[in-house]
């Protein structure tokens, strides 16, 4: 009988994991006989909104252009770019042409105008690698501004004869790699952000009898917001790119949960949604991450630096659904019985997608859930 109980009450979770929209439905809350698993909801006991470092150096893409949500507030994002010369290769004729290429990944805004963006040369090495996407970089003189509709894929820039002769020189030096510094992408005119992968992003240098190709060496993206419009009431936005998390705390005090064993989790946040105007595009993020912080909102790190991500999920059904399985769940168990200085689940993004994408979190009557498989503890 109790095998048959346990049995029901695994498939039960399943059911639960493969994402059915009413977990009540199917048996949260039942308390079976002693020692055999139940399931418990657990709703966050809060939810806090926290400001922390958001780094987009080196990401998968960069971003350039101004975006005004209408629900959201108003966002504008400044790309740098710096190029590495293949190895090998020199500028050994007469340069032709210098153009670059840029392949679009992203798109956040209105699609049914155009963008502009001012090209500025870069006089000095600029950081990349942990630079918190507020930061202020000073940019040199423009080079040329350029306009294109957001929805293009690709993008061929071709730059001014006055900025070729000036840097003719430099594209033929053997230091070039020290002496070249990039550009920056400035937003001018438009209502969108825009998105361009690094690896396709080149700078094409065309003389009498080749072309070279020359790719990115690192990439920054910096943001600013410039204006604010409150989330409806009960609601939350959570937003990538402008260092904005949200921390959950679940009370695990009671002693049938304290002590109880744990076999399996998973994390409910229900999801809201806004109207956009026509044409407008506000893309969900790629995925969003869990992870687990302490008091001070501290990240504990692997020994390789990184930090230590408990799920990551991608927006569906209304929801993010975060299973916790394995090393992770075991880090849960932990929490639940005050063995980890960890106090909050987070959700925040990786900072490999730099995007802006932004989610609107529910927080009304259906408050982020954990749903826990538990072995109550004997009396």
């Amino acid at each position: 009988m109790r095998r048959l109980a346990v049995w029901h009450l695994c498939v039960l979770f399943l059911l639960l994991t493969a994402g059915c929209d009413d977990p009540s439905a199917v048996g949260i809350g039942l308390i079976g006989e002693e020692g055999v698993p139940v399931l418990v909801r657990l709703p966050a006991d809060s939810v806090l909104v926290a400001q922390q470092k958001d780094r987009t150096g080196n990401a998968a893409q960069v971003l350039a252009g101004r975006v005004a949500d209408p629900a959201i507030g108003t966002l504008a994002a400044t790309g740098y770019l710096d190029f590495t010369m293949p190895l090998g290769t020199r500028v050994d004729t007469t340069i032709v042409s210098v153009q670059l290429q840029l392949r679009r990944s992203y798109l956040y805004g209105d699609t049914l105008s155009s963008v502009t963006l001012a090209l500025h040369d870069m006089l000095e090495d600029w950081p990349f690698s942990g630079v918190a996407s507020d930061t202020t970089l000073p940019a040199g003189p423009q080079v040329r501004t350029f306009t294109f509709t957001p929805t293009d894929t690709l993008l061929q820039v071709a730059l001014p004869a006055e900025w070729i002769a000036a840097h003719d020189t430099t594209l033929r030096s053997r230091t070039f790699a020290t002496s070249f510094h990039g550009f920056q992408l400035a937003p001018v005119a438009g209502n969108a952000v825009v998105g361009f992968q690094l690896e396709a992003t080149r700078l094409l240098v065309i003389t009498a009898t080749d072309t070279l190709r020359l790719t990115t060496s690192k990439a920054l993206t910096t943001i600013a917001r410039e204006a604010t419009v409150p989330p409806p009431e009960g609601r939350l936005w959570l937003q990538d790119g402008t260092g904005q998390v949200v921390r959950l705390r679940f009370n695990f005090l009671a002693d049938s949960v304290r002590e109880a064993g744990l076999h399996a989790a998973l994390l409910e946040v229900p999801l809201d949604s806004t109207q956009t105007p026509p044409g407008f595009v506000r893309p969900l993020p790629v995925s969003v991450r869990l992870v687990g912080v302490d008091a001070e909102g501290n990240v504990p790190i692997t020994s390789l630096g990184e930090p230590i991500v408990l799920a990551t999920t991608t927006p569906d059904g209304g929801r993010l659904r975060f299973r916790l399985t394995g090393i992770t769940l075991q880090t849960l168990q932990r929490l639940m019985l005050g063995e980890t200085p960890i106090q909050y689940l987070q959700l925040e993004f990786p900072n490999r997608d730099n995007t802006l994408s932004p989610l609107l979190l529910d927080t009304r009557e259906s408050r982020p859930t954990l749903t826990l498989m538990l072995t109550p503890p004997a009396p």
